[in-house]
Formats: C-alpha cells, structure tokens, sequence
C-alpha cells in the first residue's frame, strides 16, 4: 500500500480530525491518471463540511503542491449528512469521509524513480465549538512502466467513496422534472418500477449557498403522477439549478444520491439518444427503420422469396394482388402488435427485458427452427406445403382463390425471423419509446411495421414495379431450391443459438427432433398425396403428425429443463467472452474508467446477425492494433441469454435491443459515446482516434 510520507497533523490526542493521503493504486505510469484521496477521520461527534457548508462552517479545501508536469482534478464530493442546531442547518461528515481527486502526471516522467506529492488540507471541525484545522500531507509514490496495482484495502475505500457519489439519473431509474419560480422549486420525480424500493424521504441541496431556505421544510408528496418535494427558495428565482436529490428508502440507511442539473436545460442528463426527441421523430425514426430492416441479414430467407410471390401473381388481378399485399402487411403490424404489448406487458411488471426477447427464449428458438425446417424440406420438394407461407401467394394459377391466411402468416414468419436485429435508426427510436406512455410506444411499434411491410404493399398496389424480372418459368423451381438452402442456414443459426442457451444435451436433442420432422415430412410428402388411397393418406398424415408431436414435446421440454438448469448457475452478471475480449461487468468498467482507462464494450447476441457480421470488423487484425495502441479495454456484453444487468445497461445508454457498441471515455465525466449500428475498420477508427493518451489495464491484487 502507498503510504504518506509523514502526514502532519497536530500532536495532540485531543486533535478532532486526522488527516492522511492515500493513493488507490501502488505506483503510477507516465501519462496515466490515477486516484488519490484525503482521508479525513473525525473523533466522536465531530464533523467537517461539505462543498456547501450551509448556514454556518466553510468547506475543507485541498491546496496541491504537484510535481512539474503533474495536474490535478476537482475534488469528488460524496453526498453529506445533515446537522441541525437550532435555527441552523449544516451539510458536512462524521466518522470519516475520502475526498477523492483525478491527478493526470506527464507522458515524459521518468520511471524507476518516485514522486512526491503534496497536499495544504484545510478544515473546520464543530461539535459544542467549532475548531479550524489544517495539515501539510505528502506521499511518494514510484513510477514504474508496468501496470499499476491496486491494494485490495485501498481500493474498498475508494469504492466506498465512489458509491457515496451523487451520480446521473440514469433512463432505467425514472424521470425528473424542475420547475423554479420565484418562491419554490418543484421537483417531480418518477421513478422505473422496481429501480427504488419504497421511498419515504427526499431532500434537495445545492451545491452553491443562498439559494434555498434551509430552515424551511421540504414538502414530500406521494401521488400518481410520482412524488413531489417543494422546496423553499431563499427569495430569488435562481436560474439554474445544480446539487444533489438525497432519496431515503424505507428499511435501509443508506441514502440514494441524484445528481441534479438545469443549466442544460433538464433535471437530469441520461444518455442522448441521437437527436430523437419528440414522439414525431421517433415516428420518422421508426418507419425508417422498419423499411431498413427488409436489407438486414436477419430477414434476408424471406425477401428472396417474397419476390418470388411477385413473379408468380404477376398474371393475376391488381385488386387480388393488393388484397394479398394489404393481408400481408396486416400480419406485419399484428405481429409488431403483439410482440411490443408483450414486451410493455413484461416490463411493467419487472421483467428486464428488451426488443428482440422473443429469441432470448429457447423454447422460441426451438420452434422457430422446426418451422424453417420444415419449410425448407418443402422448398426442396420432399412434401407439398406450399411457399404461400413466406410468398404472397399459393400457387400461381390459385392464387385468387387461395386463402388469405397464408399472405397474413408470411407476414407473421417475416416479423419473427427480422425482429432481433436493430438495425440503423431504431435503435434510438426504440430506446425512447420505452420512456413513453405505452398508447405512444405502440403508435411508435405500429410506425415501424409499416415501414417493414410498405415495400411489398407497394409492389402490390403496382405491379408493373416488378417488370423487370424474369416470367415465369423453369428458372423458378432452381430458384426455389436455391432458397431452400439459404432457409437451413437460417436452421443452422437457430441451432448455434439454442445451443448458447442451453447446453450440449438439449442442442443434441433439438437436433434429433429435427431429424425425426424429416422423416415426418418424408412420409407425408410420399404417402400423404392426393394420389394415394384415402386410407394410405390418413395414416401417413397421422404418422407424421405424431413424429411431429413427439419430437416438437421432446424439444419443448428438453429446452425448459435445461433452460431453467442454466438460469441457476450463478456466474455474476457476466458472458462468455472471446478472442481475449473481457466478460461485461459494470463494476469492472467503473473500474478501469476511474483509473484512467477506456472501455470499449459490445453489447451483442448469438440470435443478432448484425451483431455476427460486424465482429469481423471488431476482432480484424487492424482494429485489435487500433484498441491495444489506445490502451482501450474490450469486453463482450452477451445478451443470448436474459440478463437484467445488461438490459438495464441499454436502457441507461436509451437502447432497447442490439447491436450497441459503446466507447466509454477514461474521464468519468465524460458521457459514454455510442457508435453505429453498421461498423467498418474506417468507423471505429475516427471513434477511437478522439481518445486522449493511451492508457493501460490495471492489475488487481
């Protein structure tokens, strides 16, 4: 541990504070900031003051005395208690407190060699009296090229610290609006369900003197449109408003502190969420979006043969080929429907959800792979059960009589399989409609399943847009194999998907039951046909049913087992990393951020194919060189599984759903900056090249 080099403090036992410097890490490296804290422990009933004394009393000051070269950062004030005497009111520290400062040393210092450091710490100590106190504190610290470590004790008492830190209101926590009038300031706080527990206080301070009346009582009020605090002003409106929200639990006494600040024009400053701030431009956002999805990989089985409807209605009526176009659309948006009021259903009530949770089921998974399956056994031809499930229509001379029910199910199959993926614009569209009411997060989801399905109806309500491609003919059959192929390699990733869920076991059983629905769909498509004898066609039909029943049941039930086994081993909150990318821990970001070290993290998933694609460019040689000369940090945030960490995560960064790659600064006061959804090389380079000095990983005892 670094130790002060003869802290000064007052010889006499009856001294009320000691001071000491204490530094988190044992040495420091050129160039990479560290942390270093004044210590001040009182003796029994007294107290110092905070940055705001209040009615009486002056705040500690630190003075530094710094090596050439050698800056230092403001102090980090933890939130403060309370004193009240008499007419008096005070904000300050019993017992002790660590007032903790960024110091930034030089990229030319020279190693093998220690530094001093030096610090005035003046304060003002009351308990009957009030006693002015002072102490000139040193500590040498060497300076190595190797990676800091940290002392185990020194780091629990600046985790302490940093826990104490009033800190952003955050997206996942509630809303918090500030009105100032002349008289009053009116806070109204809403907070998330199930992000506070059962809040029985609140108290505002600021951090400046002479803007409220201390003296007067906070009103609290419980209410249905959240909770009110009314707070007194010291007669002037003021015309903005920084301190901190002091929110009281019920059964706990540890307080929660909320950073406030109106100079920017809110209460609050969670993350942006790119330029999506009103319910119109969601609504833009959203259809956009919805209309990009139709290129992204996730949906890519379904276009191909969507044209493929196309060309073979291309003889038919344009009011039969709209009614097709209009039914398809509607299975779009009543899809849309039904998957965003489950997820506003589910988080209501707690869930840590977020878009694309279908997938994070296996038993979904599991499903949805057998239905591709089959589908795909149908596009080789092993049975007959018609393309006019992914198609607009049946079967090119029945399409006007065929039903409509297979153009609203094709819509359906295209929601499920392009879902998972957000891809660009709806990230930041999604991530706002959960701040909203759910009547305008619904309009926001509707929004986007019709610029998902506003191609097709286009293409149905003129289908001369579709002159350009070939008649119909033999070239249609090949092209139908040829999607057939594309439909099992859509199987093959449900299956790596299932397998990250679950275990080896049930991806084993998942696969068996695929083979036993081969066999099934064998069987029907040999003896099932028209041409055969009634009977022949009832028992084929029954035989293959029942392969279905039995291997679809051994799925269901092999995947919920196995399902449920996984989510009861405990591994923290972490995911399997790989390629040497860490496993994602919020602490750990915390982490390296207040040693002075960036963080890059990927929030992914295995049912993501945008999230597959861009790891090309994220594990490239090029970019690996890229993170390790900056001396960023990369970790991997799977979010394959449910996982309420990283939910709540995404929600903070205003997110909904993956990919998210999120480049967190080393400055803990800088915001974390988020990068497209769509990488190159190119992209991630401009994002890391406004990094400053690289930094290095820290090592913990």
């Amino acid at each position: 541990m670094a130790t002060a080099e003869t802290p000064t403090v007052s010889e006499s036992i009856s001294e009320p504070v000691k001071a000491e410097l204490v530094a988190e890490e044992q040495s420091i490296q050129p160039g990479r900031p560290f942390w270093v804290g004044v210590e001040l422990k009182m003796a029994d009933g007294w107290d110092t003051y905070w940055q705001n004394p209040g009615d009486s009393g002056f705040p500690t000051q630190v003075n530094w005395q710094l090596p050439e070269g050698f800056t230092a950062g403001p102090i980090e004030w933890p939130y403060p208690e309370t004193f009240t005497n008499e007419s008096l009111v005070a904000f300050g520290y019993t017992d002790t407190v660590l007032l903790m400062s960024k110091i930034t040393p030089p990229e030319n210092l020279k190693a093998d060699q220690p530094v001093m450091l030096a610090a005035d710490v003046n304060w003002l100590a009351c308990k009957d009296s009030c006693v002015p106190g002072n102490a000139h504190l040193e500590l040498s610290l060497p300076v190595t090229d190797v990676a800091p470590k940290v002392d185990a004790q020194m780091s629990a008492l600046f985790a302490e610290a940093r826990d104490a830190l009033p800190r952003q209101l955050g997206l996942e926590d509630g809303d918090l609006s500030v009105q100032m009038q002349a008289d009053e300031i009116v806070m109204n706080f809403m907070p998330k369900l199930d992000s506070f527990g059962e809040i029985e206080k609140m108290q505002f301070i600021p951090h400046e003197g002479e803007v409220i009346d201390y003296a007067a009582p906070q009103s609290f009020l419980i209410g249905k449109e959240g909770i009110t605090l009314n707070v007194k002003t010291a007669g002037n409106e003021p015309e903005a408003l920084k301190g901190v929200l002091l929110v009281s639990e019920k059964g706990s006494t540890v307080k929660r502190a909320i950073h406030v600040d109106t100079s920017g024009g809110a209460a609050s400053s969670p993350v942006s969420l790119d330029g999506v701030s009103s319910v119109g431009i969601a609504l833009l956002f959203a259809f956009l979006g919805g209309l990009i999805l139709n290129v992204m990989p996730c949906v890519l089985p379904v276009i191909a043969l969507k044209i493929f409807g196309f060309v073979k209605m291309a003889q038919e009526k344009r009011s039969v080929i709209l009614k097709h176009g209009g039914v398809f659309s509607l299975g779009v948006v009543v899809s849309f429907w039904v998957l965003s009021g489950a997820l506003l259903v589910l988080r209501a009530y707690g869930e840590g959800i977020g878009w694309g949770f279908q997938l994070q089921e296996p038993i979904f998974v599991a499903i949805l792979a057998g239905i591709l399956f089959l589908l795909g056994l149908s596009l080789f031809g092993v049975f007959e059960l018609g393309t006019s499930m992914i198609s607009l229509g049946n079967k090119g001379a029945s399409s006007a009589t065929s039903p409509l029910k297979s153009s609203f199910m094709s819509g359906v199959l295209a929601t499920l399989v392009a879902t998972p993926c957000t891809g660009p614009l709806l990230g930041p569209a999604l991530g706002f409609a959960m701040t909203l009411p759910p009547v305008q997060a619904l309009l926001i989801f509707t929004m986007m399943g019709l610029g998902m399905a506003f191609p097709y109806l286009l293409f149905s309500a003129f289908p001369k847009l579709v002159r350009f491609l070939p008649k119909p003919g033999n070239w249609m059959i090949t092209f139908k194999q040829l999607m057939g192929f594309l439909m099992m390699a859509t199987v093959v990733w449900l299956v790596w998907v299932f397998g990250a869920q679950t275990d080896n076991m049930a991806t084993f059983v998942l696969l068996a039951a695929l083979l036993v629905l081969a066999v099934g769909g064998w069987i029907f498509g040999r003896w099932g046909v028209p041409t055969k004898r009634k009977l022949t066609r009832y028992v084929a039909t029954g035989v293959a049913a029942l392969m279905l029943f039995v291997g679809g049941g051994a799925v269901i039930s092999t995947a919920k087992q196995h399902r449920d086994f996984a989510a009861t081993e405990v591994d923290g909150v972490h995911a399997v990393s790989d390629g040497g990318w860490e496993k994602y821990s919020p602490e750990r970001v915390e982490q390296l951020r207040a040693s002075g070290t960036p963080v890059f993290v990927d929030f992914t998933a295995k049912w993501c194919l945008i999230c597959q694609a861009n790891k090309a460019v994220l594990r490239s040689s090029d970019t690996t060189k890229a993170f390790e000369e900056k001396g960023v940090v990369t970790m991997t945030a799977d979010w394959t599984k449910k996982n309420p960490v990283i939910t709540a995560e995404l929600e903070k960064l205003g997110r909904s759903g993956v990919p998210v790659y999120v480049l967190y600064p080393s400055n803990m006061q800088d915001k974390p900056v988020i990068l497209p959804q769509t990488l190159s090389g190119k992209v991630v380079h401009e994002y890391l090249d406004k990094l400053e000095t690289p930094k290095t990983v820290v090592q913990v005892d």
